[in-house]
C-alpha cells in the first residue's frame, strides 16, 4: 500500500501555484447564463450543510466539530469547458480532513455533491504541467488554450489541455489522470474500456428540469438555516466554529427530518485501472466473512471481458451468484432503482454495488435529509487506495443487489 499524504498547508500552496499557471479559458455563453453558481453562493451552501451534517449524522459527521470549509475553493470543469463544480477544502488544525463538491449550476440538482472523507490528495502543479508537456509532445507546432481541472469521467479527476493545430485550425483535448500521471484517451468511456464522458452532455431535458426543482428546494433551506444563525448571531459567510454548532444543534430548521444507517464495510483499494468490480466483490465478500483476491473475483466475473479490460457490468453476476463465487444466488443486475430501494437494500444489511459509466463502487449507506438524498459510497479509486464519500443520489447508472 501506498503512503498518505494529508498536508493541508500542502494542498494550499499547490492551490496558488495552480492559479498561477493556469491560462484564462474561453468563456461559456452557456455558463453565463441564470442558471449558473457563484462561488459565494456555493459557499453558502457548502457551510449549511456541513453545520446540519455535523448536527444530524454524528457517525459520519462527528469527526467534524471544530472543523471550517476554506472559502475559496478548487474549479473542476467538465470536460465540454463549462464549470462543474466549486470543491471546498474542510481543515481541521491545518490538516484537510474532508472536501465538498457544490454544483457550479443548478442544472445539477441538489447543490451538495460529493462530500469526501479524509481525501487523498494529488500534485495538482504536476499533473497540469504533464497535460502540458504531453500537448506539447504530441502536437508540437500546435498552440495551447488552456489547461484545467476537470471530471474527465466521473467521478474521475484530472487536467486536459486544449492545443489548437495553426495549419488547419482543429482542436485537440489531453487528458491526464490526478492521481497515477497516466494520459487518458480522448475517446467515450465504455464498459470495457478507460475513456472521458461530459456530465453536462449526459442530461435530458426531463432531468435538468427536474433537477432546476431540487436545486431550488435546496436553495431555500440554505437560506433558511442562514436566517436560523443570524438570529443565534453567526455569520454563515465565515468559517463556522464548535461553539456555533452547539447553539445551532437545537434548532429544528437545522436538524430538519434526518435518518441513515451506515455498514461496516472494509475499503479496498482496485489493485490496477480495470480492477473496480472485482475490488467492489473484494469490499461486499470481506463484509460476509469471505476472502477472495482481485485476480479471482476477475476471473469469476468473466468471460465477456476484453482481456484487460474492465469487468461487463452484468456480468459481475458471474461471482456474485454461484456456489465458487460468493454464493448469493438471488443477486441481481438493474438499471431502474430509486433512493428507497437503496435505502431497503441497506437496511436490510445488504451493500450493493453502485455503477456510475463503467465504473462499480460499493454503497454502504444512506442519509436522508429531506429535502437532500445522500448515499454513502465507498470507492475502490484512486488505485491501491480508495475512498469514501456521500454522493447525491442521482448519480447511478446501474446497481447489482448481492442477496442470498
Amino acid at each position: 500500500m501506498r503512503t498518505r499524504n494529508d498536508s493541508g498547508i500542502g494542498m494550499l500552496i499547490l492551490a496558488i501555484l495552480l492559479v498561477g499557471m493556469m491560462l484564462v479559458p474561453t468563456v461559456n455563453a452557456q455558463e453565463e447564463n441564470s442558471h449558473s453558481v457563484t462561488a459565494e453562493e456555493a459557499f453558502k451552501h457548502a457551510n449549511t450543510r456541513m453545520i446540519r451534517f455535523i448536527a444530524t449524522d454524528t457517525e459520519k459527521f462527528g469527526s467534524w466539530k471544530g472543523a471550517s470549509i476554506d472559502p475559496k475553493p478548487l474549479e473542476l470543469y467538465d470536460i465540454n469547458g463549462q464549470k462543474l463544480y466549486y470543491q471546498f477544502s474542510v481543515y481541521e488544525n491545518n490538516k484537510t480532513i474532508g472536501k465538498i463538491d457544490v454544483g457550479a449550476n443548478k442544472t445539477l440538482g441538489q447543490p451538495i455533491q460529493v462530500i469526501e472523507f479524509n481525501p487523498i490528495p494529488f500534485n495538482m502543479t504536476e499533473v497540469m504541467e504533464k497535460s502540458i508537456e504531453t500537448a506539447k509532445s504530441n502536437y508540437p507546432t500546435g498552440e495551447i488554450k488552456s489547461t484545467k481541472m476537470v471530471v474527465y469521467s466521473y467521478p474521475k479527476i484530472g487536467a486536459m489541455t486544449v492545443v489548437k493545430d495553426k495549419t488547419t485550425g482543429d482542436e485537440h483535448r489531453i487528458f491526464v489522470d490526478a492521481y497515477t500521471l497516466d494520459v487518458v484517451p480522448d475517446e467515450p468511456t465504455t464498459e470495457t474500456k478507460l475513456g472521458v464522458c461530459s456530465i453536462y452532455e449526459q442530461k435530458s431535458k426531463n432531468e435538468i428540469d427536474e433537477n432546476l426543482k431540487k436545486w431550488q428546494k435546496s436553495d431555500e433551506l440554505t437560506k433558511s438555516i442562514e436566517h436560523a444563525a443570524t438570529i443565534k448571531g453567526i455569520n454563515i459567510n465565515m468559517p463556522v466554529t464548535e461553539e456555533d454548532i452547539k447553539k445551532l444543534s437545537d434548532d429544528t430548521t437545522i436538524v430538519g427530518r434526518s435518518t441513515s444507517y451506515y455498514l461496516d464495510t472494509t475499503l479496498y483499494g482496485q489493485e490496477n485501472d480495470h480492477y473496480c468490480a472485482p475490488a467492489c466483490g473484494q469490499m461486499i465478500a470481506d463484509y460476509y466473512d469471505v476472502f477472495h483476491t482481485q485476480d479471482y473475483i476477475y476471473q469469476k466475473m468473466g468471460p465477456g471481458y476484453t482481456t484487460g479490460g474492465n469487468v461487463i457490468n452484468n456480468n459481475q453476476l458471474n461471482y456474485y451468484k454461484p456456489s465458487n463465487g460468493l454464493n448469493k444466488p438471488n443477486s441481481a443486475y438493474v438499471t431502474v432503482f430509486t433512493f428507497s430501494q437503496a435505502v431497503s437494500e441497506i437496511n436490510n444489511n445488504r451493500p450493493f454495488v453502485s455503477i456510475r459509466d463503467s465504473h462499480s463502487r460499493v454503497c454502504s449507506g444512506y442519509l436522508s435529509n429531506y429535502p437532500e438524498y445522500l448515499l454513502a459510497i465507498d470507492d475502490p479509486l484512486p488505485e491501491d487506495y480508495g475512498y469514501s464519500y456521500m454522493e447525491t443520489f442521482g448519480s447511478e447508472d446501474y446497481r447489482v443487489y448481492v442477496r442470498s
